[in-house]
């Protein structure tokens, strides 16, 4: 299970130590980033009791709205995670491994560690929050441990060393859409129809968000302009009985843009209210290719 309040959790740590320094490394060149390997005691330790409040602070929430009480002995997945939303949960913790690694690279920096030290801090703190939903998910009564999710949030870990080595990555996002489009999912379950629950795959996308600059020329598009993959599933053929299993992956193309660049934040609030947004795919017209062909003048 993909546990996006956690991940957005811990996004947070980030925000709340280190947005009022001068770093803001996302989507722009290393060298055009004020930074600095002088380690700086106290702003590591904010980045550790920042993360310990904010992990325990989830677990809390977790334990009493998730499970409430239900958990079951320590086990491991014995299978369903395979066909699991049709993996794309998975899409899900490669994103959110993302997400906290750039978070935690982002703090590790501000705190002075060198760009090396905080990659592998963040790769890290990246595979240490997987385990911890994982963990999580051994005692639940309908999930179980998996590595396959532990491997895609680990992955998602490397985040921070591929842009610091790639001009292509360093320019892309991964991002997560919520648009409720049916409330299937809450009445499988039989539970309130709720604004947003973390397990509602049907009614999410995932994109991976790319600057065309890299492939078509830098002359070709303004460099906020980017183009989005988007990856869902199909509510129709989700869950044919009442398992959470299965669904046809429905494929969009959308245009979109970077926020960073277009709006090239200055001041701390700034800075945070657009760190936030970019994380979040604005909607936009959008292309479904797969599994049906169709158009939307706006697509969340």
């Amino acid at each position: 299970m993909a546990i996006k309040f956690l991940l957005l959790c811990c996004s947070l740590t980030h925000f709340t130590t280190s947005y009022s320094s001068s770093i803001y490394p996302d989507s722009l060149p290393e060298k055009s980033v004020v930074q600095t390997d002088s380690l700086r005691r106290e702003r590591l330790w904010a980045v550790g009791a920042t993360s310990l409040l904010t992990l325990g602070s989830t677990y809390v929430y977790l334990e009493r709205t998730w499970w409430n009480g239900k958990g079951v002995p320590f086990h491991f997945d014995e299978g369903r995670d395979l066909t699991y939303a049709s993996g794309l949960d998975k899409v899900a913790h490669l994103a959110g491994g993302t997400f906290v690694a750039e978070a935690y690279y982002n703090a590790f920096r501000w705190a002075g560690v060198s760009t090396r030290k905080a990659e592998w801090l963040a790769f890290g703190s990246a595979t240490f929050v997987e385990l911890g939903i994982e963990l999580k998910d051994a005692y639940s009564p309908t999930y179980g441990f998996s590595w396959r999710d532990v491997a895609f949030g680990t992955l998602g870990g490397f985040w921070p060393m591929a842009q610091n080595r790639s001009g292509f990555v360093r320019d892309a996002h991964w991002k997560v859409s919520y648009w409720q489009q049916t409330p299937k999912y809450f009445k499988a379950r039989g539970i309130p129809i709720q604004r947003f629950s973390i397990d509602d795959y049907i009614n999410q996308t995932y994109w991976f968000s790319f600057s065309p600059r890299h492939l078509a020329g830098k002359k070709t598009f303004p460099d906020w302009f980017q183009l989005s993959v988007g990856m869902g599933l199909e509510a129709e053929t989700w869950s044919l009985n009442n398992d959470g299993l299965g669904g046809r992956h429905e494929w969009y193309v959308a245009p979109d843009i970077n926020v960073v660049k277009l709006f090239k934040p200055r001041s701390t609030t700034a800075k945070m209210l657009v760190g936030l947004l970019k994380y979040i795919k604005i909607p936009m017209p959008t292309l479904q290719v797969a599994p049906t062909l169709r158009w939307y003048w706006l697509y969340f």
